[in-house]
């Protein structure tokens, strides 16, 4: 911040007009000199203010006064201006991942707009609609979040992370569920084979998922575009979240389970191998590295039940 000092010599009688100027303009003068009627000022000021000052004091001080600005400025540091620390590569990517995963108006039209497009998909048995639909991927960015926020022991991103996933997948399966609803007062729903090809927990669908956290961490890490990475994500959440509600709707609750149970599988695995490639590329101490053998142990305990695939069987019940 740059600054003169200002000087300024006046008859005694006109300070107070003097100094009023000055005090309404946030400007503290020091009297260097009083007496025989003349006081002798000296106050520093802004660089952009000395002009608006000098043009208000002009005709306060009267003709037998004069003021002088010295020519040379100087820098005061500003008080904002203190030495900050660079964020580290870390800083950065939380500060990244917590607006990725933050719950807002163009999410939730996101993920309305992405689960109409899959409905469509499904309910037509159109692979390249449900392929479009992937394309959208809203749930990458909170479920990148709590991947992060839960190995770094980050309570408040894991917390919006949550919320925003939770809210994205809840929103997705309503919004198949109303659609199907009203499709079936037109016209019967026959699932076709894109809609049964999610409706249980399956390998191929789980190693997509596992494929898909640790790249979708990488491109996080890498500030990479995210547009594949979306692509892979929708592969692995939104359809099974869409199956689910459609197959609820039409009555066939296996089916409905054993959809919803895949996102959750396919969830599971996205968050362990996202958390992975976060540790490894910033090489935490094992000491911090719990929240994975957490997110191991329940992919275990999904994957165990879904070996269980009979309970799923795609017929109404």
């Amino acid at each position: 911040m740059a600054r003169h000092l200002l000087y300024i010599q006046a008859e005694a009688s006109r300070m107070p007009s003097v100094l009023g100027v000055m005090e309404e303009r946030g400007v503290h003068p020091l009297v260097l000199r009083s007496g025989s009627g003349q006081v002798y000022l000296v106050a520093p000021v802004d660089t952009a203010e000395a002009d608006k000052l000098l043009t208000l004091l002009k005709p306060v001080i009267g003709p037998e006064g004069w003021m002088a600005l010295d020519t040379p400025a100087w820098t005061f540091p500003e008080p904002e201006a203190a030495e900050h620390e660079e964020p580290t590569p870390a800083e950065e990517l939380e500060s990244e991942l917590d607006q990725a995963a933050r719950l807002s108006p163009w999410f939730a039209f996101l993920t309305v707009s992405s689960a109409t497009i899959a409905f469509a998909g499904l309910v037509r048995d159109d692979a390249l609609l449900v392929l479009a639909s992937m394309v959208i991927a809203p749930l990458m960015g909170p479920l990148m979040g709590l991947g992060f926020g839960l190995l770094w022991r980050q309570r408040s991103l894991s917390a919006r992370a949550s919320i925003t996933a939770l809210a994205g997948a809840s929103l997705a399966w309503a919004t198949a569920w109303v659609l199907a609803r009203i499709l079936l007062a037109f016209a019967p729903i026959e699932p076709g084979s894109q809609l049964l090809a999610r409706s249980a927990p399956n390998l191929f669908d789980l190693a997509l998922a596992l494929v898909t956290g640790a790249v979708g961490a990488y491109s996080f890490i890498r500030g990479q575009g995210q547009t594949l990475v979306g692509v892979m994500v929708a592969i692995a959440l939104l359809p099974p979240l869409v199956a689910s509600g459609i197959f609820s709707a039409i009555g066939w609750p296996g089916p409905a389970i054993g959809a919803f149970y895949l996102a959750l599988v396919n969830a599971a695995a996205l968050l362990f191998t996202a958390a992975v490639g976060y540790a490894v590329r910033f090489r935490l101490a094992a000491r911090r590295l719990w929240p994975l053998g957490f997110l191991l142990t329940a992919l275990g305990l999904l994957l165990w039940w879904s070996s269980r695939a009979g309970l799923w069987a795609a017929h109404p019940t």
